[in-house]
């Protein structure tokens, strides 16, 4: 999940720094240049991101499974 959530905001942040770039009409060397740093930089910060959000959706449903295991008996 962390990789498929990294993946996605890279290519966003790509996309939305290659259309700045293209929007401030700067040169295709400096627009591609801080796309790639964008991406580079948010694929980090999915991978992160996307880690801990598994991490917290798998501790949520072991307490839920627990609470209701608990209820049954």
């Amino acid at each position: 999940m962390a990789l498929h959530y990294a993946f996605r905001l890279s290519l966003i942040a790509f996309a939305t720094e290659s259309v700045r770039g293209i929007i401030s009409h700067a040169d295709f060397i400096g627009a591609t240049q801080s796309s790639l740093i964008a991406a580079v930089i948010f694929f980090g910060l999915g991978l992160v991101f996307g880690e801990v959000a598994a991490r917290v959706v798998e501790e949520s449903a072991r307490a839920s499974f627990e609470k209701w295991k608990n209820n049954l008996a």
